[in-house]
């Protein structure tokens, strides 16, 4: 993971050093070149993954997820330049760098191994959307947006996060690694049957 992770890490020093004639032409280009590295996930070998560790990882379902995000950053700053004509260059800037950041996190969030650093991470990709949102949103209601877009999802995210405490308390550990050695059965009972509506509420 950390050929993609650092790679993005240093679109960020990019981003603020870049004179502002090239800041659009540097780092666009140079996320387009961490997009085309993200597709060697593509041809993997499923039973070794690279850069296996107990904290993050790929596999064939996280992988996909982030070949997209890493593919997703080049386009959202293609379609943002012309939107963003009329901002000052550190409001540009800062723009960018919340992008990149949404970025790295979730890279992060798609190459957890533990569920505890899932759930940390997926909730602090709200803060940099919540600024874009509220910050450089189009229409006049982006702060009532913004306010509903981060009560919907924290409230969303309760049940989830009480199902993660239980099946902590369960098993002793949330490692995707962990789990086959200290498995433990759950019994089809209506608690484990709204255990399973918790997660797949989230």
């Amino acid at each position: 993971m950390l050929k993609i992770i650092f790679p993005s890490i240093m679109l960020l020093p990019l981003t603020w050093l870049s004179n502002n004639k090239n800041m659009w032409i540097n780092v666009t280009s140079y996320s387009f070149t961490i997009s085309l590295l993200s597709t060697v996930f593509l041809w993997q070998n499923d039973m070794n993954p690279p850069n296996l560790s107990l904290l993050f990882s790929t596999d064939p379902l996280s992988s996909p997820l982030i070949i997209l995000t890493t593919w997703l950053l080049p386009l959202m700053l293609l379609a943002s330049q012309n939107h963003m004509k009329k901002e000052t260059e550190q409001n540009k800037k800062t723009y960018i760098s919340m992008l990149v950041l949404l970025q790295i996190l979730l890279i992060m969030t798609f190459s957890a191994n533990e569920l505890t650093m899932f759930y940390i991470l997926f909730e602090a990709t709200l803060i940099p959307t919540l600024i874009i949102i509220t910050w450089w949103g189009n229409q006049m209601e982006r702060l009532n947006a913004g306010l509903y877009f981060l009560f919907y999802t924290l409230i969303g995210s309760i049940p989830l996060l009480i199902a993660l405490i239980y099946i902590q308390n369960l098993t002793g550990t949330l490692n995707f690694l962990l789990f086959p050695l200290t498995f433990t059965s759950f019994n089809q009972t209506w608690s484990n049957n709204i255990l399973w509506l918790a997660c797949m509420m989230a």
